[in-house]
């Protein structure tokens, strides 16, 4: 079987056609005459309109000599001298018929509303001084090329257009630096590192360079080592700022649109161990991870404090990702109160605790009239290790356990013997919960510790203790 993709054919083949000073014909008057106009001289064409009568757009066009206009019906002769023919006629056989005369003559034409005589597609359009995105649908759905380019350009950051003039003349620099031919690909490569480090929010900051000369003496000196500077190397520094966010339980799709964008724009992400690989894919500037510390969370913890502070003293954004809500059971209290310490407010960014997404992720409303009219929220792993204060058995309330698994045999005794939990009260183990891998391992009290041995049930899991486990299947 071949390495290389499929080409699958039916397309178009999609190009930026460059017609500055080339004779542009447009025939007709209307509409569709006055947004062809519009879209070839974007492109610095000859444009000369040939029609009897003229809608108001295009009579402005001719007034403000943007446009020649004939004022009369067309004639064959008017191709003499044409290199692109646009027809935007009500009369369909005529439209045809002056179709039929470019191609005899290889005159590139576009009949409105005739797709098999067109020799190209007008494509829906987003332009930002040097940016422009074309979306074609090949002549299937021009309104839905409308709407793919809308969801496409409110994607970009609201400055695009001037991000892409600086980056021309960064390109333009680096030429400067290193003019001869050959070392082409020295300059293309080097300029595509930068683009990639840096990422696309943060190439922004070209917008918001103060002093030019000190900036790319900077920068020549990493390209003549074959380098890429990282963003604290060549800005000056920024406000530092530090926010908590919420990772929710793993599925980039389940995080807050702030909480995308902080993570996109941030300097300085240091992440929880146990946060997906998608959720850091988002991740653009510098990413930190906690490493594997096992029965050692206060250093672990201690760590990525240090390391938040560290970027904050260089004036960077710093993000501090946290698995689902950093104020539920994810030490964000200890966190703010450490940051404020240090003089240093944090945003907040919420996100979707495991303690609810778990269960109903596996069908387990905790909270059900008849069933369970109440929910607490624990851990199996208390300050410093400490065993969690459970609540008393209730026939109505639902128990929800975070970070348990390394405890599963102790839960369980305490559970039965000291809170009086029945042997038959229903449990589920929820692992991996919203995510790819997620599994649901139901049970009992009895033999919820042994289930973990049997089942290979590893953290991040979320346990459920109560009848609403079983409210739904019954």
């Amino acid at each position: 079987m071949s390495d290389f993709p499929l080409i699958e054919g039916g397309g178009s083949l999609v190009v930026a056609y460059r017609i500055a000073d080339k004779n542009v014909l447009i025939v007709g008057g209307g509409n569709v005459a006055a947004q062809r106009i519009k879209s070839t001289k974007i492109a610095d064409a000859r444009v000369t309109v040939i029609a009897p009568t003229v809608n108001e757009e295009v009579q402005h066009r001719i007034k403000n000599n943007e446009v020649s206009w004939i004022d009369r019906a067309f004639q064959d002769a008017d191709l003499d001298n044409a290199d692109m023919v646009l027809t935007a006629l009500d009369d369909h056989e005529e439209s045809l018929r002056i179709g039929q005369l470019c191609r005899d003559r290889r005159i590139p034409v576009n009949v409105a509303d005739v797709p098999p005589m067109c020799d190209f597609y007008f494509m829906s359009q987003h332009r930002d001084g040097p940016v422009q995105i074309a979306v074609s649908t090949n002549g299937q759905g021009p309104k839905l090329a409308n709407m793919i380019r809308t969801k496409v350009s409110e994607a970009l950051p609201p400055n695009m257009g001037e991000i892409v003039k600086q980056m021309g003349v960064l390109r333009a620099k680096v030429r400067e630096w290193e003019p001869k031919i050959e070392q082409s690909e020295k300059r293309m490569g080097w300029v595509t590192r930068v683009c990639e480090r840096w990422g696309l929010q943060n190439m922004a900051r070209l917008t918001s360079i103060d002093n030019h000369e000190a900036f790319y003496a900077t920068l020549r000196s990493y390209f003549e080592k074959n380098e890429i500077p990282s963003l604290q190397d060549v800005f000056p520094p920024s406000t530092p700022s530090i926010a908590l966010i919420g990772a929710g339980p793993g599925d980039p799709e389940l995080i807050t649109v702030k909480a995308q964008r902080y993570l996109k724009e941030a300097d300085l992400v240091v992440s929880d161990r146990l946060i997906p690989q998608p959720m850091l894919d988002l991740v653009e500037g510098e990413l930190r991870i906690a490493r594997k510390t096992t029965g050692k969370s206060d250093p672990a913890q201690d760590e990525l404090l240090e390391w938040c502070l560290e970027g904050l003293k260089k004036g960077q954004r710093v993000v501090r990702l946290k698995i689902g809500d950093p104020l539920v059971f994810g030490r964000g209290g200890e966190e703010i109160i450490f940051f404020r310490e240090k003089g240093y407010e944090p945003e907040l960014v919420p996100g979707i605790s495991s303690a609810f997404s778990g269960p109903m992720a596996a069908g387990i409303p905790v909270t059900m009239r008849g069933i369970s009219d109440q929910v607490i929220i624990t851990t199996g792993r208390g300050t410093k290790g400490s065993m969690p204060d459970l609540p008393d058995y209730g026939s109505s309330r639902t128990l929800v356990v975070l970070m348990a698994v390394g405890r599963a045999g102790d839960l369980r005794k305490i559970l039965q013997d000291e809170k009086h939990y029945p042997e038959h009260c229903p449990i589920a183990w929820i692992e991996n919960a919203n995510c790819p891998e997620e599994r649901f391992v139901l049970g009992t009290v009895a033999n919820m510790d042994t289930l973990v041995q049997e089942q290979s049930i590893v953290a991040p899991a979320v346990l459920v203790v109560g009848n609403s486990v079983h409210a739904l299947t019954k």
